[in-house]
């Protein structure tokens, strides 16, 4: 598996304070945030980060657009998609990774976000045209495994993965803090055939952070990659997200915490 690091971990450094950090920590790989740092539709902007990655030897390899498919039943997100994947061809990122929903959104009429089939469906259909739209520029979408949304539980994330049915269509995996370790290890296993790419971070029950180096960190994570170390590994990227307090000076001991879970795992 490989290494990378979520820009949105130090939303308040640039790209290039975030590409040198990145470099000197070892990490191979950025999923670059667009909410801050490549707004969608900053195509100049994106090749720009393109370049400095270019010229540091990285990898733009994901879009973290924060296009959110649809947030109450009947609204959809004000920005054409079309900007969106202008945005990732300009940075050559090959996937987009988009929201199944937006947190604590769901229906209007007070129905609860995981048993709403107007909700669900919408989704679906939106999704569909979606990944038709991100074919032609040769993108795959992955949506995220969120707390809050759609895939807050992985059966509806399943049932929504075989509703839309594109070879295109992927999934991004963390763990969900809220719901304890032998739900997650239970969840990746049902998700694994459709796991692009990892977000990783260890927090306990309440978000507190904590550091990779943690025991009870490096114990979960250990068993969490063991099981995603199957035939489609070397093509999966393990993007650090967020320092435990929040420091870009922290970055090169995550990374080295999580390089070494790593070499423990593919042993």
């Amino acid at each position: 598996m490989k290494t990378g690091l979520v820009s949105i971990s130090f939303r308040k450094k640039s790209p290039k304070e975030i590409i040198r950090a990145t470099k000197e920590s070892g990490l191979e790989y950025i999923e670059w945030g667009g909410d801050v740092h490549a707004p969608m539709g900053k195509v100049k902007l994106a090749r720009e980060i393109r370049r400095l990655m270019h010229g540091s030897g990285l990898k733009s390899a994901s879009y973290g657009s924060y296009f959110g498919l649809i947030y109450h039943c009947d609204e959809h997100f004000p920005m054409p998609f079309k900007y969106v994947l202008k945005t990732a061809k300009a940075l050559s990122a090959k996937t987009i990774r988009v929201w199944l929903g937006w947190p604590f959104c769901g229906c209007k009429k007070g129905c609860n976000v995981f048993l709403c089939e107007k909700y669900f469906n919408k989704n679906v259909t939106i999704t569909k045209n979606l990944c038709r739209e991100a074919k032609k520029y040769g993108i795959t979408l992955s949506i995220e495994c969120h707390w809050k949304t759609l895939t807050d539980d992985y059966h509806d994330t399943l049932r929504f993965l075989e509703a839309v049915g594109a070879d295109n269509l992927r999934l991004y995996w963390q763990p969900n803090h809220e719901r304890g370790f032998e739900y997650n290890v239970e969840a990746l296993k049902a998700l694994r055939p459709y796991i692009s790419n990892v977000h990783v971070f260890n927090w306990n029950e309440k978000g507190e952070k904590a550091s990779l180096s943690d025991e009870r960190g490096a114990r979960e994570w250990t068993e969490y990659l063991r099981i995603l170390n199957d035939e489609n590994a070397s093509e999966r990227i393990c993007f650090l997200e967020f320092m435990p307090d929040g420091e870009i000076s922290s970055l090169t001991a995550e990374a080295d915490a999580l390089r070494k879970i790593l070499s423990e795992v593919e042993k």
